[in-house]
């Protein structure tokens, strides 16, 4: 099947023949999201004509991809609304399948393969970098693939050779930019519009709530969209052309310079094909100015060299150490020894939590903003390198941090960036310097002396909505902090008001000394009359982590040495009073250290929390929430509020605003245990460290000291169940403990011991015995979220998914005054 010569030089070569007994053709649109001037779309129209069948376009967003974020699921789905729209106006067909969370098999892949399997051909843009390397290879086992260049001026498939020097690229490249880029993409007909019976339901873009869509999908509620760059071939070239009108004849001024609005930033257009690089190019080519000159230069030589870099690499980021010049490797190897800094945790990284001012502002443009300026993105990634062991660890990290966060990061820009940090596409250094070697330093404490440091902060910091919202959180457990943190992280004022902490708690007792007691670790001397601290972790005894994007802050807070594993000898009670066997799950069993307390508190760090503060009334006024206390004291007002507390809490809190939103809450169900905290005078020769207990009023049993750097007492905590709780709630605390203590003695077998403490603590909302199903509620109208762990399963990790999760849905509220889609950027965003 032969094409016209302009499209057919777009198509890779050796594309397989499509098959004849194919209904359709598929046009599989992924970074090029534009119904105009794409070859990908044309080729598709064009092999449709001639096979003289149908064609549509699929679009398709998956929760399960590596970096799907509120952010990159807003930014996709407010540009596939306006393309479908575009597509609409053109005739042409298509779909968008949304994925909220399937299981591995069943998702957007799952349902794009099902189409497959009845198409003649599949054609789509083609992008040389995870994940859709390896969508392409699983697809094209099932399907003639046509991969269509898209995104480059001059297609990557003219210069099959390897470039590792922008002026030898250019050098071969600048010719075939050049003829392609003045020249128009005639528009393919379209056949009549045609939509096949579909393996899934698509979503309305036209109609669906955006905002609602990307909260019902599970993926990372913490990374907030970027209000200030909202998704769109209309927002692209609206921004595009603002900076060539205004910019683009001084951009070789004042590209440099943070502090100047001297760059278009288009890259995350030009990324997802919502702006088309031909259109750019022609538009720079007949300014002839040196700012032209200079921008062309960046968008025809160092942008596609980074394709060229890609493609002839293959799967770069599989080995990105390798991917590095000969001299580079070598150097680095050598200077592996050297002393550096220690690497902060990544949650010190991406928070911009490192404590050197001018890299926590880089990162903290990204972590709120999305985009890092190119003047800074050498200076911020050779500061990791010098962190890490090893550039082999520091080149993942780097493109980690920027996948994750930057709207224009999973590029080939992205990739090649990166490597530059490490000398890829630049020459040997000499003299050597520390740990880089002969790769070219750019030291923090030199670029800050050519940067206002403290103004670029004072920028970055700033909220990417026009506005800065007011928010406070009532609850300051789990699930608030992990809100609050996200909220925060956005740029936002937020409050948290905590009346007494949530489960995850470490409990604090007096014991009086005994005599011969050893001096104290302060130095002071204990007596008989001296008191000492007794700690234990009273409520959640434990936590464990199933989900990716708990996950990977919990390797953080390893790093930080605020979790460890607790390895206890585990065993389960059944019917008998007698331990049944030893549990051995395939589950890590992580306690913070030295108390679960600390967990809590390394989730507050940075925050305003009001400790000891009770919220007892809310109400609305003016558009804006009032907090009171229990004496009916204002403690503030604020423009969006989050109640995170136990669910008959919340449910009262909020009832008097929302009637519905209540019932809601009241449809989770909740029970009470009573803890009882005891101190022996000796060692129980147990063989066992922890225990579930199915017998009975206990429910569980530990010994604290197995915790990790826990000290040494005999200090055990007796959970009770929930139904002996519930009728056992209002009893004397003298009686609660005899009776779990007796039960503890005969259940184990251990000779009863006279304990030197006992403390019973009620916790009246500790057990979900129904959860909502849903990660958390919202009152957009309202601006009100609730969350709690009892939304999900009552486990730690829901706890912080549930609060994240209201995080997304406060974050994506627009300001009241701004549009959904601003005609013009922010003011406070000019210079970043």
């Amino acid at each position: 099947m032969s094409l016209p010569p302009h499209l057919a030089e777009r198509v890779e070569p050796g594309a397989p023949a499509p098959r004849a007994e194919g209904e359709f053709v598929i046009y599989w649109m992924r970074v090029a999201m534009r119904a105009e001037e794409n070859p990908a779309l044309e080729v598709a129209l064009a092999a449709a004509r001639a096979l003289k069948k149908p064609v549509f376009v699929y679009q398709g967003l998956t929760a399960r991809h590596r970096y799907a974020s509120d952010r990159l699921h807003t930014f996709i789905l407010e540009g596939a609304r306006e393309v479908q729209r575009a597509l609409e106006a053109r005739g042409v067909g298509a779909v968008f399948h949304l994925e909220r969370g399937a299981p591995p098999g069943r998702g957007r892949r799952g349902a794009l393969v099902t189409l497959a399997q009845r198409a003649a051909l599949v054609v789509t843009d083609f992008m040389p970098t995870r994940p859709m390397l390896g969508w392409d290879e699983a697809l094209a086992k099932v399907v003639p693939l046509w991969r269509v260049d898209a995104s480059c001026v001059a297609p990557v498939w003219l210069l099959e050779q390897r470039f590792e020097r922008a002026k030898d690229f250019a050098a071969q490249a600048h010719a075939l930019q050049v003829v392609r880029a003045t020249r128009a993409l005639p528009p393919e007909k379209a056949p009549p519009r045609f939509l096949p019976e579909l393996p899934f339901a698509p979503v309305d873009l036209a109609h669906d709530d955006l905002a609602a869509l990307v909260a019902s999908c599970e993926v990372d509620h913490t990374v907030a969209p970027v209000h200030h760059t909202p998704g769109g071939g209309a927002a692209g070239l609206g921004r595009w052309r603002r900076f060539h009108d205004a910019g683009l004849a001084d951009y070789h001024l004042a590209r440099a310079d943070p502090l100047r609005e001297g760059t278009a930033r288009i890259s995350a257009y030009l990324h997802f094909g919502m702006l088309s690089p031909f259109l750019v190019a022609r538009e720079c080519l007949a300014q002839r100015t040196d700012g032209a000159e200079r921008f062309l230069d960046e968008l025809l030589t160092w942008r596609e060299l980074a394709w060229n870099f890609c493609r002839m690499h293959g799967d770069v980021e599989a080995d990105l150490f390798g991917a590095l010049p000969g001299w580079a490797r070598a150097t680095l190897t050598v200077h592996e020894r050297d002393r550096r800094p220690a690497l902060p945790s990544w949650e010190q990284l991406a928070r911009a939590q490192t404590g050197e001012p001018l890299w926590d502002a880089c990162q903290r443009a990204l972590l709120a903003h999305g985009a890092l300026h190119g003047a800074l993105r050498m200076t911020w990634g050779k500061a990791v390198l010098q962190w890490t062991r090893t550039a082999g660890e520091a080149l993942p990290l780097l493109l980690e941090l920027n996948n994750r966060y930057a709207l224009d990061g999973r590029d080939p820009s992205s990739v090649a960036g990166v490597l530059w940090c490490a000398g890829s596409m630049d020459r040997p250094i000499n003299p050597e310097v520390p740990v880089l070697g002969a790769v070219r330093p750019r030291p923090l404490a030199e670029q800050a002396l050519r940067l206002d440091v403290g103004e670029y902060a004072r920028r970055a910091r700033r909220t990417a909505r026009r506005t800065t919202l007011t928010v406070a959180v009532v609850g300051g457990g789990v699930a608030g902090l992990a809100c609050a943190r996200a909220v925060s992280d956005a740029g936002h004022a937020v409050t948290v008001f905590d009346a007494g902490g949530g489960r995850v708690a470490t409990r604090r007792e007096s014991v009086p000394g005994r005599p011969g007691d050893q001096p104290a670790e302060h130095g002071g001397v204990r007596t008989a009359s001296h008191e000492r601290d007794a700690r234990f972790d009273h409520g959640a005894q434990y936590f464990t982590v199933r989900d990716e994007r708990f996950a990977r802050w919990v390797r953080a807070w390893w790093h930080e040495r605020v979790v460890a594993e607790w390895k206890p000898r585990l065993m389960t009670f059944g019917e008998r009073a007698r331990p049944e066997r030893p549990v051995e799950e395939d589950v890590a069993r992580l306690v913070a250290v030295p108390g679960m307390g600390a967990l809590v508190e390394r989730l507050a760090q940075d925050l305003d929390v009001r400790r000891g503060v009770r919220v007892a009334a809310l109400s609305r006024a003016g558009g804006r929430w009032r907090l009171k206390d229990p004496q009916g004291e204002a403690l503030g007002e604020f423009d969006a509020a989050v109640v995170a507390t136990p669910a008959p809490i919340a449910a009262e809190l909020v009832d008097p605003a929302s009637y519905a939103l209540a019932s809601r809450v009241r449809e989770a169900r909740l029970a009470p245990c009573l803890a009882v905290l005891v101190e022996l005078p000796q060692p129980l020769d147990l063989e066992l460290d922890a225990a579930f207990v199915n017998v009975g009023p206990l429910s569980w049993l530990a010994r604290e000291s197995s915790k990790p750097e826990r000290p040494p007492a005999e200090r055990w905590v007796l959970h009770a169940s929930a139904e002996w709780s519930e009728r056992h709630a209002g009893d004397a605390p003298e009686a609660v403990s005899a009776t779990l203590l007796d039960a503890f003695f005969a259940t184990t077998g251990a000779s009863p011991v006279e304990p030197e403490l006992t403390a019973v603590h009620v916790w009246r909302h500790a057990l979900v015995t129904k959860p909502l199903g849903e990660p958390c509620l919202f009152d957009a109208a309202l601006r009100l979220a609730v969350c709690g762990d009892w939304c999900l399963d009552g486990r730690v990790e829901a706890a912080f998914l549930s609060g994240s999760a209201a995080a997304g849905r406060i974050n994506a509220l627009p300001a009241a005054e701004e549009p959904p889609a601003p005609s013009r950027d922010p003011a406070q965003m000019k210079l970043i």
